[in-house]
């Protein structure tokens, strides 16, 4: 008895014993694997993604970094795999083994290619009347060679700019009533020499917003619109950066990481685009480019997050244009255009922002703006020298008082001191054409001047989530110190949701726009004079038919209507000051309308994407007779349609089509020989009583990415007027104004350029 249970405890135990043995060997024969899984190209890190190791059917999942650990991998050959909605299977062999080495895997994009034509904001944003392009959507549009500002061009209610302008005309209006800011901060330019190019690189921004018709109370001094660049935070992941190069100019940008909490970005460009002008203009023995037109810009920021309630960003932007030339003939429309020609525009700011979190419910942001803006303008023995020191800052708290209440307060401030040198001769310009600079009165002075505007502003936003009613009253303050007026505005805008996709909106309101420093001289202006004014009134309806799908059409459009009183215009009428008859230079006496309507279809079928955008409008002015005509910047229809699809292997191709009435123009019916100055002198017909000829444009766009580990290659090839179409842009009279020629638009104009990320 007890042999046999001796016997049978023993074989239990050696059982046991030998499973365990057993157990042991197998589980010392497997190996664990660290890694991370990586977005190929960009290095980005994908979390909470299946990883799956065959054929032992082992499955793992990245956390947040997209790190991830796979523990008993038996020893030998085996397969990652990983199958992701938007990404290319990966199936990549793999040995495990004792070397205990962390292994990187990259899973690639199904398609690297950005640009997609969904508006952002329109629905969202406070302001009803706002567009917003986001950086996905600008960096390939056709014809805009990656830049923000000219896509915002495409938008309906923007006019169409000559090929040399470097403006934005929104709505009728003049290019000087519209305004451009930086992180809500103003600037004076926003376009390099000729509209080339935006002075931001476009990769810095976040994204652009365009303000028309009825905009609301945190932007003022405008009676046409604003257009607003906001730059975006500087990545922390990792220093990452790229750089680029094309026929135009070349640059690069660098972020990254600083600490803990901080990130930083800096960028720069240089342009040569002179070379290839010096280069066209060779054989001209007029005209001799001493030194070619080139431009440059850098970007600085830096980002951190102060404490979990305070977020601190300082942005730092730095432009310069210069263009010189020499005329070795006289031009014989005017003899006196001579010799030496030189210019330089430049300007920089330094923008700190604090934004405070109080409570849930209440957020305080803070933003200053140091700068200085200069101009030097030199043209044989005359000059003009501009050195001006700008100050603004900006305020704003946002509450939420009540669940259908919230509110906005804040000011909005700019300060300047300006100097300026100038000997320039004045001359005659009235309906576009202008008199030789010879018959002009020459003006020479020293002018000092500090101009302080200060506005103040409230936006309320009044929703009930059980309506459909949305109110927006708001109103705004501005004091001018050099017109000594204080004005208050209305704003208001009204948005009512019919159902989910389908709402309608009325915006409107009462602007004004201080007027130049040259229009307040006291020796070349008129001190007396006072701002100009506008009221806006927008109605507009947006029908998203796609319904919670990712393909179908958005529709949205409807009229506008301004109307312009007291505006700056000028005068030859004599007045009396400080006891002594002058030249009263400048009045309050012009007015103006502009009516029209806008239309926008944006539309998304995978992998089509594109808009179509038009604009009919009518703008007019009054002259002192109270009799009405066309506003030189008018333009009867305005058209743009842009398509995209995307290829394979990375491959798009992108395209737009223009149209646009032309521009009015003035006639001149003959020449008058002036003997004293030894030109002709113009006689002109009714004023902008013609136009010039239609304007149409097709531009193509190529776009191939190759994609490697840890970098991305692309290249670009952008043909701007594919058909090499001849459109007017202005005429050009002989000397003695008997026959004329026009000056077309850009003809056919290939670009195309490289880049690398990493």
């Amino acid at each position: 008895m007890r042999i046999d249970s001796f016997f049978k405890s023993s074989l239990l135990l050696a059982t046991f014993l030998a499973f365990f043995v057993a157990s042991g060997a197998w589980a010392g024969s497997g190996v664990t694997i660290t890694g991370i899984l990586l977005e190929r190209g960009t290095r980005a890190p994908l979390p909470s993604v299946n990883i799956y190791i065959l054929p032992e059917k082992i499955k793992a999942v990245t956390d947040q970094d997209g790190k991830f650990t796979v523990e008993n991998v038996p020893e030998g050959p085996f397969n990652w795999v990983v199958n992701l909605a938007g990404y290319e299977k990966l199936d990549k062999k793999d040995v495990a083994g004792a070397d205990g080495k962390p292994r990187q895997l990259y899973l690639e994009k199904s398609s690297y290619q950005v640009y997609e034509t969904t508006i952002y904001g329109k629905a969202k944003n406070r302001d009803d009347s706002a567009r917003t392009l986001r950086a996905s959507e600008f960096l390939t549009v056709p014809g805009a060679r990656g830049d923000p500002v000219k896509a915002v061009q495409n938008l309906p209610g923007v006019a169409r700019a000559n090929g040399f302008s470097s403006q934005v005309i929104i709505e009728g209006s003049a290019p000087q009533d519209t305004r451009y800011w930086i992180d809500g901060h103003e600037v004076p330019i926003i376009f390099h020499f000729g509209g080339l190019t935006s002075v931001l690189i476009p990769e810095s921004i976040d994204r652009v917003e365009y303000l028309a018709a009825g905009y609301g109370p945190e932007y003022g001094r405008a009676l046409g619109g604003q257009v607003g660049v906001w730059t975006r935070s500087p990545k922390k992941n990792r220093l990452q950066g790229f750089g680029f190069v094309d026929i135009f100019n070349s640059g690069g940008l660098l972020e990254g990481p600083v600490g803990e909490y901080g990130s930083f970005m800096v960028s720069a460009r240089q342009s040569y685009i002179g070379a290839v002008l010096r280069r066209a203009l060779k054989n001209n023995s007029s005209l001799n480019l001493t030194v070619a037109p080139q431009f440059s810009d850098t970007t600085m920021m830096y980002e951190t997050e102060l404490t979990p309630r305070d977020h601190f960003k300082v942005v730092g932007v730095g432009s310069r244009d210069q263009l010189e030339f020499l005329f070795t003939q006289p031009v014989k429309q005017d003899p006196s255009i001579r010799g030496n020609f030189d210019n330089i525009t430049a300007f920089y700011r330094l923008i700190p922002q604090l934004t405070h979190k109080h409570s849930e419910t209440t957020t305080s942001r803070y933003s200053l703006g140091f700068g200085r803006d200069w101009v030097r303008f030199d043209a044989g023995s005359d000059y003009f020298y501009l050195n001006e020191y700008v100050l603004s800052g900006r305020a704003e708290l946002e509450q939420q008082l009540t669940p259908f209440w919230k509110s906005y307060a804040g000011f909005d401030s700019r300060y300047t001191w300006s100097n300026v040198d100038l000997r320039i001769p004045s001359f005659n310009n009235a309906g576009g054409i202008g008199n030789p600079i010879s018959t002009g009165t020459l003006m020479a002075a020293h002018v000092y001047k500090r101009a302080d505007q200060l506005g103040l502003y409230l936006r309320n936003v009044l929703h009930d989530q059980e309506s459909r009613w949305t109110l927006l009253p708001g109103a705004r303050i501005d004091y001018y110190n050099d017109t000594n007026e204080l004005l208050p505005v209305p704003r208001l805008g009204l948005r009512y949701d019919v159902d989910e996709y389908f709402n309608v909106r009325l915006a409107g309101g009462m602007y004004t726009q201080r007027p130049s420093d040259q229009e307040t001289d006291s020796t070349f202006g008129n001190p007396d004079v006072k701002s100009s004014r506008a009221t806006h009134v927008a109605l507009s309806a947006e029908k998203d038919f796609r319904e919670g799908s990712s393909d179908g059409f958005v529709v949205s459009g409807g009229p506008f209507y301004k109307y312009l009183y007291n505006l700056v215009v000028p005068s030859s009428n004599l007045v009396v000051r400080n006891g002594a008859t002058v030249p009263l230079n400048f009045a309050n006496t012009g007015s103006g309308r502009v009516l029209g309507g806008e239309t926008l279809v944006k539309m998304n079928f995978k992998p089509w994407t594109g808009w179509l955008s038009y604009t009919l409008s009518r703008s007019t002015r009054t002259d002192q007779n109270g009799t009405d005509y066309l506003f030189r910047y008018d333009q009867t229809h305005v058209l743009t349609a842009i398509a995209s699809v995307d290829l394979p292997r990375n491959w798009k191709i992108s395209g737009r089509f223009r149209y646009s009435t032309g521009n009015p123009v003035t006639p001149v019916t003959s020449g008058t020989f002036d003997a004293d100055a030894d030109v002709y002198v113009a006689n002109r017909g009714p004023f902008y009583s013609d136009r010039l000829a239609a304007f149409y444009q097709l531009d193509l766009r190529f776009d191939k990415k190759w994609i490697y580990d840890k970098w991305i290659l692309s290249f670009y090839l952008d043909v701007q007027n594919v058909t090499n179409h001849q459109n007017p842009e202005l005429i050009r009279y002989a000397y003695d104004f008997q026959s004329k020629t026009t000056v077309n638009d850009l003809p056919i104009l290939p670009t195309f350029g490289i880049k690398g990320e990493f």
